[in-house]
């Protein structure tokens, strides 16, 4: 049985913002993580601010990105391996 890892750190990000968000790789703990797809996105507010939550899928795991639309700032909040 496999395990979420919650992570909560801020990451760099590449990404293109046309028609929406799509993550195209992370640099986490000095390790590029590329994406394949795009699998999930929603977004909530938090008083003022808009956090959109994406989850995006690599080779060994998903990973669940958030935005914070207020000040651009990445963060990997978790990372779920593959079965």
């Amino acid at each position: 049985m496999t395990h979420d890892t919650l992570i909560d750190e801020p990451v760099a990000v590449w990404a293109f913002f046309d028609h929406g968000i799509f993550p195209i790789a992370i640099l986490w703990r000095r390790r590029l993580v590329k994406f394949q797809k795009l699998i999930f996105i929603t977004s909530r507010r938090l008083g003022e601010k808009k956090i959109v939550s994406l989850v995006c899928a690599s080779d060994g795991a998903n990973y669940e990105l958030e935005l914070n639309c207020e000040n651009h700032l990445w963060k990997l909040m978790k990372v779920m391996p593959l079965d």
